[in-house]
């Protein structure tokens, strides 16, 4: 998916999985009704099915609803835990996400006391 054509989309992933059998319009109203958003505006929509192998963009294009499917093979896409990190992400976590890579993974802060 080339993203440097939607550089000034917002971007938005629904928590939780969904159920990968929805298509556009269904996924429509999960934005509207369930996250509370506008499908019609300037964004992406990304959902997650259970497995976390398969993954769907929905994005309103003037007339119509583009719905991108990506599956993969091997492994399976790091998911945020919770709804705040899963609301509204960057460009770059997107993109992340898509490599394989985990942008919500986070080292714990240490507090050591001595040097060892």
């Amino acid at each position: 998916m080339n993203m440097q054509k939607f550089a000034d989309y917002a971007m938005f992933l629904r928590p939780n999985h969904t159920d990968m059998r929805k298509r556009g319009n269904s996924l429509a109203m999960l934005v509207q009704q369930e996250m509370e958003l506008n499908p019609f505006e300037k964004s992406l929509f990304v959902f997650c099915g259970k497995t976390r192998k398969i993954l769907k963009v929905l994005v309103w294009d003037r007339n119509g609803f583009w719905e991108c499917t990506k599956r993969l093979e091997e492994g399976t896409f790091c998911w945020p835990q919770d709804e705040r990190e899963a609301m509204q992400v960057s460009r770059q976590q997107l993109c992340a996400m898509l490599a394989g890579e985990n942008p919500w993974r986070k080292l714990p802060e240490l507090h050591p006391k001595q040097v060892c």
